[in-house]
């Protein structure tokens, strides 16, 4: 299970940049999320952990500025938040929190978090993890 939720995030990114024919296959973070979600139209939320290459900790902050702006307007989005470990400066968290696997599904084809991945998969040392929660009713 642990290698899944390592190699996710970059099969994610993977997929994201694959021709238009590739798109029928479903995203493996969708994937793993409706594996966990009892109904994929209630809410979750993901926490999303990321180890960064020393020196890469701006440039990682950089990249993750214009989608936070633009991933909290989207309608499926209820929280989008990126976190630093005081005591361990190159550890990053994210808390994200979806209306349903429709909107985390349609956060995935967006062209900001597209560019997203594609900046941040190759500042990190190692794949970040992903951890699925039921945000309770």
């Amino acid at each position: 299970m642990r290698a899944l939720l390592i190699a996710l995030p970059l099969a994610a990114l993977v997929w994201a940049s694959a021709p238009a024919g590739a798109a029928d296959e479903e995203n493996p973070v969708i994937k793993l999320v409706k594996s966990k979600v009892k109904d994929p139209s209630k809410p979750f939320a993901l926490i999303v952990t990321f180890k960064v290459k020393a020196g890469n900790e701006k440039k990682l902050e950089e990249a993750f500025a214009p989608c936070l702006v633009a991933t909290r307007k989207e309608k499926g989005c209820v929280a989008y938040y990126l976190n630093r470990d005081p005591d361990h400066p190159e550890l990053y968290v994210m808390y994200e929190q979806f209306r349903g696997v429709e909107g985390l599904a349609a956060h995935m084809k967006e062209k900001h978090t597209e560019k997203l991945l594609s900046t941040v998969i190759p500042l990190c040392e190692g794949d970040p993890t992903i951890k699925v929660y039921a945000v309770p009713e």
